[in-house]
């Protein structure tokens, strides 16, 4: 399964490293799922809607940044213990390949 890094795109702080999501082991593995989990785990938001989008979101829209740590069978960046420590969220954006942006909305309905 992949391993996900989440960066808040408001903070540019680590908010999830899919290695210790609960919930993660057993889900369908996808980039949205990540943020659903991170977002329920962090404040038990569960009204929202996830979309992936492959582009670059330096504004400050809600979502993740996603990053995999997981590349050729090997893990670029330790697992992440400091979601705000400036080092670690340098490595994540230099050594693991961006994915794309997962923007959350309010669901309809």
């Amino acid at each position: 399964m992949a391993r996900y890094i989440l960066i808040d795109n408001s903070s540019g702080m680590i908010y999830a490293d899919t290695a210790d999501l609960p919930g993660w082991y057993g889900s369908d593995g996808t980039p949205e799922t990540a943020a659903r989990l991170t977002d329920e785990q962090a404040g038990g938001v569960y009204d929202l809607s996830y979309t992936l989008r492959y582009e670059h979101h330096r504004d400050n829209r809600p979502g993740y940044r996603v990053y995999r740590a997981d590349i050729d069978g090997s893990e670029a960046v330790p697992v992440v213990q400091d979601g705000t420590d400036g080092d670690m969220i340098e490595a994540v954006e230099r050594d693991c390949e961006y994915v794309g942006f997962v923007e959350s909305s309010e669901s309809e309905g």
